[in-house]
Parts: C-alpha cells; structure tokens; sequence
C-alpha cells in the first residue's frame, strides 16, 4: 500500500469510527453507531460475544451489551418495553433457526425482574438482574451492569494514529445480559449469531461482528442497515461494503472477497473449537487490531491498546465488576 493510499484508508476509517471525547458521543464498535441508535442507549447494541465456555466447554455463551458509558450517557436499567434478543442460525441462511427473547419488568428496590422466551413462545427462565440464574435445561442467564469489555484508543485513533495506548473505554459500565445454553440443543457445531433490540414490535438495532455497520455503511445508510435483517444484507449492502474497502486501498477482488466474509453481518462459530474471533468472538479479543488489519491489507496493525482495563474471568457471567461512577 503506497503513502497516499494508506493516507486515504486512514482518513476513511477516522471518520467512519469517530469520537467527541467531551461530548461521549463515539463511534466505534457498535456503540452509537447509527441517527438513530443515538436516541435511545437502552436499545443501543454496543457488542456482542460468542464463545465456547471456558468453564463449561459443553455450553455456549452468548453476550449482548447495550447502554455505552451507563450512568453517564445511558440509564443502568433496561427498557421496559423493548425485547432484547439472540438469534441463532444453524443452516447458513442468515435466518434464524432459535431465538431467545429477553423482557425486562420494571425497576424494583435496584433490580429488574427478566424472563427468557425461546421463539416458540415458552418461556426458558426467569431472573432478576445482579444475580446468576440457573436454567433447568442446562446452562446459565444474568443481566445487569458490568464494565464494558470493549477496548480501543478511539482518541488516539482520530488524531491521525497518534495512538498513546489509552482506552478510551476504560472505566465506563454497560449493561449486559449473559445466556449460556448448551450447545447440543443447537444440533451443530457450526452456527451463526446476532443479537438485535425491538422497540415495541419494531427492529430498533443489530449487532453480528463489531464494526460492520460504523465502518462499512456511509452515514446515510447507517439506519437502515440497522433495520434490516442479516438475510438482507447481501442484496441491500453489497455495494456500500465494496465501495468502502476500495476506498480503503482494496482491489475490485479483493473487496469482492472480503465483502463475501463480512456479510451478512452475523458471528460465525464451530462452538466446538476454542479459538477466537473470528470464529465468534471471545471477550478478549482484540477486534480492532484485527479488522484494522484485515481491512487496510496490514497497513494498519493495532492502537497499542492490547487488553481491556479490567481482567476478565474464567468462570461465569466472564465480564468484570461495574466501576463506581460518580454522580454527574
């Protein structure tokens, strides 16, 4: 990749993950990525996690965040009237073959009351938020705050790849459900995911790999790409994506490739291998170093941001404590 062209890719991709420090206003992974994902953090997807457990290999676990920087530019408490949800495709059609659809009570003494409904309408478990529930049929479910497990040095990023190994995303909470089902009921090891967010009865967001929608779609499309559905991508978005990687230095094939890896916009996994992304994607892997690679054909290796600023754990719901936010 020659001087000017890396110039180019650069400046493509600092506008497209962008950030206001002062402001919280931020783009980058999924973390108000969209007009209209700005409107409301409850229903805002941040990311997600798909990863054989380390604790229990037997089990998938699965992992949504919503609300960036809660208790600063978001509530800490889900949406009462929205329906989290995970779907599953186990035949490659983009379409799922298991949906497992997360609704949250109103706030009661700190907590939320939950009830986990599979897509045939029976329910699988119900929980309340800060604790661990065990579900009958195998597996585990809590949701609450957490620290977010998203890393990056957004600042650094945007002011020309003077990257200083900061994380932007140090210190700031989210809140997270975490299911962890048995891989068996899925029939297959080779499965893909997404996560999406409905208000009332209508799509509001979607999350499959990080990044695809703030990177790859222009500004204009950002909404609509989260409102449409994986199965659609390949027809509606194609040409957004092939237009983007060009302008990152990619041939006309090249692109074409890459555009055949990342749509649709899905996490693919062997939940019976524990490697990680981009097969699913473990909590923590590096993501950023790793699209930012791929997409400017290695122009671009990392932001010296390497870990996230809390250990994760090796037992289950996996993500760190909350930080303590002081009152604003």
């Amino acid at each position: 990749m020659t001087t000017s062209t890396l110039g180019r890719a650069c400046a493509f991709v600092a506008f497209s993950i962008s950030c206001l420090v002062g402001g919280y206003y931020v783009d980058a992974a999924d973390h108000t990525d969209s007009p209209l994902a700005r409107t409301n953090g409850t229903l805002d997807l941040n990311d997600l996690y798909a990863f054989q457990s380390p604790q229990r290999p037997e089990n998938l676990t699965m992992i949504m965040t919503v609300n960036p920087f809660a208790g600063v530019l978001s509530p800490t408490t889900f949406n009462t009237r929205a329906v989290y949800e995970f779907n599953v495709d186990t035949n490659n059609d983009a379409v799922p073959n298991f949906a497992f659809r997360i609704y949250f009570s109103s706030p009661r003494l700190g907590s939320q009351r939950f009830i986990v409904v599979q897509a045939n309408g029976r329910p699988l478990v119900s929980g309340e938020t800060g604790k661990t529930t065990t579900i009958r049929s195998g597996g585990f479910v809590t949701a609450g705050q957490f620290d977010d497990p998203f890393f990056f040095d957004s600042a650094g990023f945007n002011n020309g790849l003077a990257f200083t190994g900061t994380d932007f995303f140090a210190s700031n909470n989210v809140s997270a459900i975490v299911l962890e089902v048995p891989r068996a009921m899925f029939g297959t090891n080779n499965i893909s995911v997404y996560a999406r967010t409905l208000n009332g009865a209508s799509q509001f967001d979607r999350v499959g790999r990080p990044a695809i929608n703030t990177v790859l779609i222009g500004a204009a499309r950002k909404d609509a790409f989260n409102l449409a559905t994986p199965n659609q991508d390949v027809a509606k978005f194609t040409p957004d994506v092939l237009a983007s990687l060009m302008s990152l230095g990619n041939t006309q094939t090249e692109a074409a490739s890459l555009a055949g890896i990342l749509l649709p916009d899905v996490l693919t996994i062997d939940t019976s291998s524990t490697s990680g992304f981009l097969n699913g994607r473990q909590l923590a892997n590096d993501v950023i170093d790793a699209e930012l690679n791929l997409l400017t054909k290695g122009a671009v290796t990392g932001d010296n941001v390497n870990s996230n600023d809390k250990l994760f754990s090796n037992t289950f719901p996996y993500l760190a404590a909350p930080h303590v936010i002081a009152a604003q």
